[in-house]
């Protein structure tokens, strides 16, 4: 996961809750040949194949495309995504395929213009939905949405995205809310089980197990909805950690190494990436991802736009 920037153009309550500044006050983040040299020399030392891009929004870093088409070009790599709210998509999908991105995963909460613009705390459905027709036209596919699910908001959000995702072949991913940075109440009285959504469904729909994938800690299922077959993902943080099966690393945008969401220990990459030859160098981070573990409690202090959700 390579954050580009922890600046976003929307506001979402469970990414950047009320009081925290939109972007991160410290060093500007690395210019494009910066961050990808240091993506590079992780690939030349790890077993490192795919990249996924977040921020913050990576969309409003203005060299999006250039840093896309510089990855594209490290040995090793079999491919490049992207994590977005898609709001400026529809001018930049059919540059990003070309420069070598393939596929976005686009966070979508409701489809309702009124309820988007509450959750986003002023975002345009429309220009995020104008994004998703782009990803598509441009052949960024698959095109996964990635939902958030709330207890105030589920029981009309969940049918409404399925009948979309289902209209457009999209597979939509349900994520229970996690605290990261966020009001410990307010998501105590929003988390809702993805257990508790998924047994609704199985009574309002038929519902089979597909086989797991490697690539992404999603529980996939195939579900029969309003006479359309969709795949739905599940990313169940808290009722069912997939920790023991994660294999990311996180880099932000100024080179700095997080092992997990959860985990504040960072190793400082782009201090110390010159000296990676060095012994002691690379005796400290091998260390430092050898010290990968699960989180001894789901939740953070960081904000998700800080460490690159």
């Amino acid at each position: 996961r390579l954050s580009v920037t922890d600046r976003c153009n929307f506001r979402c309550r469970y990414c950047l809750p009320p009081g925290f500044p939109r972007a991160v006050k410290s060093a500007p983040p690395l210019p494009p040949r910066e961050l990808v040299r240091l993506v590079r020399t992780l690939c030349g030392q790890y077993p490192i194949t795919r990249v996924k891009l977040t921020g913050g929004e990576p969309l409003v870093r203005r060299e999006i495309v250039e840093i896309v088409s510089k990855l594209s070009s490290i040995e090793g790599i079999e491919e490049i995504s992207m994590t977005t709210n898609g709001a400026l998509l529809a001018s930049r999908a059919a540059a990003l395929k070309r420069a070598g991105l393939r596929r976005v995963n686009v966070s979508l909460d409701s489809l309702d213009p009124d309820r988007f613009a509450a959750l986003t705390h002023g975002g345009r459905l429309d220009r995020t939905l104008a994004g998703i027709e782009a990803a598509l036209d441009a052949g960024l596919k698959p095109v996964k949405l990635n939902s958030v699910l709330l207890r105030s908001t589920w029981e009309r959000e969940v049918p409404a995205l399925l009948e979309y995702s289902a209209a457009r072949g999209l597979e939509v991913r349900f994520i229970e809310l996690m605290r990261t940075g966020t009001d410990a109440e307010w998501v105590e009285g929003e988390f809702i089980s993805a257990d508790l959504v998924r047994r609704w469904l199985e009574r309002h729909g038929e519902v089979a197990a597909l086989p797991e994938l490697p690539e992404g800690p999603a529980r996939r299922t195939r579900l029969r909805w309003a006479g359309r077959e969709i795949t739905v993902g599940w990313i169940t943080p808290l009722s069912h950690p997939f920790c023991g099966d994660c294999s990311r690393l996180r880099m932000d945008a100024r080179g700095t190494l997080r092992r997990c969401l959860m985990d504040d220990a960072v190793f400082p990459f782009a201090d110390r990436a010159d000296r990676l030859g060095e012994k002691e160098t690379r005796n400290d981070l091998d260390r430092y991802l050898a010290g990968k573990r699960p989180p001894a409690t789901m939740g953070s202090e960081a904000t998700m736009n800080a460490v690159g959700g």
